[in-house]
């Protein structure tokens, strides 16, 4: 289906997908009452649906397809409380995908570095195979400081920390990992 849309739709539907992820926090702790449990699922339900379908790579497929059947059964179960525990999933779904993939002949890492440079050389292989243990780890540290940040009651806490802190820390280790990359790729071309 992702080859019949048009490049710019498909930007612009990831755009959103992005947007919403980043608003959900805000959109828990202030529209839960408002908008109604039933209809942020609905939305969650519609978003991961369609990006499922939309996605062109296979483990996109696999997260946006997980999170799809995490949302409804949560809703489905009727858990008190599932819309907090939902970027708890997210990083579950996302820690399996990266922690999964090291045990396969290539990881996650490797699969995007390669979309960029198909000739990888092996100390780039290493290299993307620790990145992926390092992302493993965030995935670990964030979806518990999003847990207990939940169970603590602290609601304010964990949408601040939710929607911008984990961002943020997300942000840091992107832009950490791509200083030390450029590093790591003077100090191998030697």
């Amino acid at each position: 289906m992702s080859s019949r849309l048009p490049r710019s739709a498909l930007r612009l539907f990831n755009l959103l997908v992005l947007l919403s992820l980043a608003a959900y926090p805000f959109l828990v702790y202030y529209g839960r009452e408002r908008i109604g449990v039933l209809w942020m699922t609905v939305g969650l339900l519609l978003l991961w649906g369609v990006k499922s379908l939309l996605s062109r790579q296979r483990w996109q497929q696999i997260v946006a397809l997980s999170l799809l059947v995490c949302v409804a059964l949560f809703r489905f179960a009727d858990m008190p409380g599932f819309l907090y525990f939902y970027p708890v999933v997210i990083n579950l779904v996302l820690l399996a995908v990266f922690a999964g993939s090291l045990f396969t002949r290539m990881t996650v890492v490797e699969r995007i570095a390669r979309s960029q440079e198909p000739d990888l050389p092996a100390s780039a292989v290493s290299y993307t195979r620790q990145v992926t243990k390092i992302w493993s780890v965030f995935f670990v540290l964030n979806g518990s400081t999003i847990y207990l940040l939940w169970q603590a009651g602290f609601l304010h806490a964990w949408s601040l920390y939710t929607g911008f802190i984990s961002y943020v820390l997300m942000g840091l280790l992107f832009a950490g990992e791509w200083i030390y990359r450029r590093h790591y790729k003077r100090k191998h071309s030697a």
